[in-house]
């Protein structure tokens, strides 16, 4: 049995419903998946209220993808979903990315009007500038990948950085959605204690300053007032110093956490040693919980065992990602937990933002991207 939930927020914010007039989409827009994340594909597809079109994904005997599409695209604009990340059993992340280049590139030699890339999980983000000599801009060399084969459009959430928009050139549009309204919605409903929002590195203090700000906006109509948010320090940061790649060497946490609930906030839990380090760290400071927020929770090596034995030890109560990428199959997280309870872990649906951003871009509406905050705070009072 999985021990992971699925959630969605109680009050959708953003998402209107799925399309009207299912033959009027059908005229210009046809929507594809990969095969990096099906279950994401089908969500999509179902908050969208369209069919999937067709296409034919297959290996040749020495890995090499295949990509037919089936449908007519001849000047219509197509959508293809696919995060640029690794699958199960055994695909791996450059799997996913040459399956997107080489279906981008199959939609454009068709006559597709458009290709509208739809990437949560924009791989090689982290490669975001020189990190020594003779090293690449990992980011940037994708951008130059999906830009030579065609894609005109790039939806994509929580970029690690936000130069990784200037690699693309101006003739290919940029949609950076923030999943950080959807996830503080999440925790507003939950009526914390005191909620401090920390991040866990200088380098996110933006990004946990939005996700405190819609909490304690959705917090004023949740409960009628922000109580449930009230005090003196509601953001806080932790300042790391490492002795090397992927090691911590120390952790300061800079603002006051005693008997307070913690949600660390971040976008990208890889191994989770950082996750794990901050959230023992809060506790030591005097939390009185702590919880923690990732967008792209991968999962790789030690990070099952090590959230596991967070829980274990008391400095975690539980971790919330969304499902921008697959999270890998129950026995094998139980498995790479060992002799621990599995983490206590949420997976937070992301599908109806993707949906509806979708729905706004085919019918010429105005996204509000860039102050989904505000245009969210409208809205709940209307539903």
């Amino acid at each position: 049995m999985d021990s992971r939930n699925n959630v969605h927020t109680q009050r959708w914010h953003y998402y209107r419903g799925p399309v009207e007039d299912v033959a009027d989409w059908s005229r210009s827009s046809l929507f594809f998946g990969g095969s990096a994340h099906k279950d994401l594909v089908d969500e999509v597809a179902g908050y969208l209220g369209v069919p999937l079109s067709g296409v034919s994904l297959s290996r040749f005997a020495d890995t090499e993808v295949g990509v037919k599409v089936l449908d007519t695209v001849r000047g219509l604009d197509a959508f293809v979903l696919q995060p640029i990340c690794r699958s199960f059993p055994a695909a791996s992340v450059n799997d996913a990315l040459i399956e997107l280049t080489l279906f981008s590139s199959a939609l454009k030699r068709a006559s597709a009007k458009s290709v509208t890339a739809v990437v949560p999980y924009y791989g090689y983000a982290r490669g975001d500038r020189r990190m020594g000599d003779r090293v690449p801009i990992a980011a940037a060399d994708i951008a130059h990948i999906l830009t030579g084969c065609g894609i005109t459009r790039l939806i994509t959430l929580d970029l690690h950085a936000g130069q990784i928009e200037g690699f693309f050139p101006s003739s290919v549009a940029l949609e950076p959605l923030s999943s950080m309204t959807v996830a503080a919605s999440y925790f507003a409903e939950q009526g914390l204690h005191h909620a401090v929002v920390v991040s866990p590195d200088a380098g996110g203090v933006a990004r946990a300053k939005e996700f405190r700000d819609t909490m304690e906006s959705m917090g004023r109509v949740i409960h009628g007032s922000s109580e449930e948010l009230s005090g003196q320090q509601r953001l806080a940061i932790i300042v790391k110093q490492r002795s090397g790649a992927s090691q911590i060497e120390r952790m300061d946490l800079v603002g006051s956490v005693v008997d307070q609930d913690v949600i660390l906030v971040d976008d990208i839990m890889d191994t989770a040693g950082t996750l794990c380090k901050a959230a023992e760290q809060c506790k030591l400071a005097g939390a009185r919980r702590v919880f923690a927020f990732c967008t792209h929770g991968l999962f790789s090596g030690p990070a099952p065992r090590r959230l596991a034995e967070a829980c274990a030890a008391g400095h975690l109560e539980y971790l919330v990602v969304t499902n921008s990428v697959p999270q890998m199959p129950a026995a094998q997280w139980d498995a790479a937990c060992g002799d621990l309870p599995p983490p206590r872990l949420k997976v937070l649906s992301i599908a109806p933002l993707l949906a509806e951003v979708m729905k706004r871009i085919v019918y010429k509406q105005k996204l509000d991207l860039t102050n989904m905050r505000e245009n969210m705070m409208k809205a709940v009072s209307k539903l």
